[in-house]
């Protein structure tokens, strides 16, 4: 508001010394009106991204990445030129970037499926970057960090909180990249962890997934070195029919790519 009565102040001789002090150029009240307006515009805009930008440093905050080493990928560093069967790497890498569009405008489940080091998790990532690039939220969970985090859970309050946090933004996030789904058994584990991180995925799975119009709510990215009928067996039918797509175009299959890690 005191931007707008910029002239009002101009008037005012007092005025006009204490912008003079803060190096404001009140001798031309033309510029100083418009450099006035640059500057409420250019604030307001921050204030905006400010706002905005909240909750993307809030879901950043509970991603859990293994070994607690945060990865990062593009579309552009995802070479298929590492790989020996170049036609089908480039395919992959094709249908991924389609995909990520896709999903800018639509939210959809999709699965990386193969053996280890075949670039699952950097491809999920680089459709996480492009989602977030575009104003999507996201975030990224490690299986192997979920369970770690459970067992810390029943002897820790800080890590129990801290689970609950992570599991609500896992259910309301835009875009959840849950990375080696399987790596941490299931239901055929008598151990009591195993039988708690699948009833937590069950949930999220359902949380993100609208039962009655059957109809994706938000989008899921998932990698596994397991087949989508494998993880059937691990967290039942069920789960998995709500969490991973049915739909081919939506399923990548990583089996003829090798092994890159050095």
């Amino acid at each position: 508001m005191a931007f707008k009565s910029i002239r009002n102040i101009l008037n005012n001789p007092k005025a006009l010394d204490i912008f003079r002090e803060h190096g404001v150029d009140v001798d031309h009240p033309e510029l100083c009106a418009l450099q006035a307006k640059i500057y409420r515009e250019k604030s307001n805009k921050e204030i905006q991204i400010a706002g905005g930008g909240a909750k993307y440093i809030m879901f950043d905050s509970l991603c859990l990445w293994e070994g607690k080493k945060k990865l990062s990928a593009t579309f552009d560093k995802w070479d298929p030129n590492q790989q020996s069967n170049l036609t089908v790497a480039r395919n992959l890498k094709g249908h991924a970037s389609q995909l990520a569009k896709v999903m800018s405008r639509h939210p959809k489940k999709t699965v990386l499926y193969g053996p280890p080091g075949t670039g699952k998790t950097m491809l999920s990532l680089a459709m996480m970057k492009y989602l977030r690039a575009i104003g999507k939220t996201t975030m990224f969970v490690s299986s192997t960090e979920l369970v770690s985090l459970f067992w810390k859970s029943y002897k820790y309050k800080d890590a129990q909180d801290r689970k609950e946090k992570i599991l609500d933004a896992m259910e309301s996030v835009d875009v959840l990249v849950i990375d080696d789904l399987g790596t941490e058994g299931g239901v055929n584990s008598d151990r009591p962890v195993q039988k708690d991180v699948q009833q937590a995925i069950n949930q999220i799975a359902t949380a993100r997934y609208d039962t009655n119009s059957n109809k994706v709510l938000k989008s899921t990215i998932v990698t596994t070195n397991n087949t989508p009928d494998e993880l059937s067996l691990i967290y039942g039918g069920k789960t998995v029919s709500r969490l991973l797509p049915h739909n081919p175009y939506y399923q990548f299959d990583f089996s003829e790519l090798n092994d890159i890690r050095e």
